[in-house]
């Protein structure tokens, strides 16, 4: 009869141990910090139903176009672009690339 209140008291108080833990929860970051994973990310621009090997073509070659026809745009570009690049070759490389 001790044996089976013993155990009955233990039982009891694992039982109460147990129910009376705190539950683990998923919470929403809400400081604005980036989780990075190892996994792929997407945006959804990304998908390939909306990508098109011809519209990149076409995209590329506008592109080309207003950087050769319009010297505002070109030496826009050229800033942004070549503007944070420390190196000078690596600089002139770049310059060069909008004179080509």
């Amino acid at each position: 009869m001790y044996k089976l209140m013993t155990s009955l008291a233990f039982s009891a108080a694992f039982l109460t141990a147990i129910t009376t833990m705190p539950t683990a929860r998923a919470e929403m970051d809400t400081s604005g910090a980036q989780i990075i994973t190892n996994g792929p990310q997407a945006n959804p621009g990304d998908r390939s139903g909306s990508w098109s090997a011809g519209q990149n073509v076409r995209n590329s070659e506008r592109y080309e176009a207003v950087v050769h026809s319009n010297s505002r745009f070109r030496a826009n570009r050229m800033q942004k672009e070549c503007g944070p690049i420390t190196d000078q070759q690596l600089h002139a490389d770049c310059v060069a690339s909008f004179r080509e």
